[in-house]
């Protein structure tokens, strides 16, 4: 019984804790779950950038097929089916690299998370050249 009340306990005190991402400081990161919602945050931002500059990216696309719409919907196609290859490739390459740590713990989730966000950033500069 002890032992139930302690982790009901550990439990209510760490929702207590938690915050709405949006509200996060991340300014000084004293304790892990902290650092846990800043990369959150931070991988709430990197998704938002990255589905951002697909728009661009689609935007320009128009723009510059302009003349030739059918083959600007072609490139933009061939793209949004290597975004779904890639998004595949990138969340299973970030599951081998959190491999070695316990599946849904908060050092595999958060090593995850920062994987993601690392990948996001180097798609994100590809997407900007095409």
């Amino acid at each position: 019984m002890k032992s139930l009340l302690s982790l009901l306990l550990v439990v209510f005190s760490t929702a207590c804790m938690a915050q709405s991402l949006d509200k996060v400081d991340c300014s000084t990161i004293t304790i892990s779950p902290q650092l846990d919602d800043c990369v959150k945050k931070q991988l709430k931002g990197s998704n938002i950038r990255l589905k951002n500059e697909l728009e661009k990216f689609e935007k320009r696309t128009k723009q510059d097929y302009a003349a030739d719409l059918k083959l600007g919907k072609a490139r933009i196609n061939k793209v949004k089916q290597a975004q779904k290859a890639w998004v595949k490739f990138r969340d299973l390459n970030c599951k081998v690299e959190a491999f070695e740590i316990e599946e849904g713990t908060a050092a595999h989730i958060t090593t995850v998370n920062n994987c993601i966000i690392r990948m996001n950033a180097e798609r994100i500069n590809i997407l900007e050249k095409l």
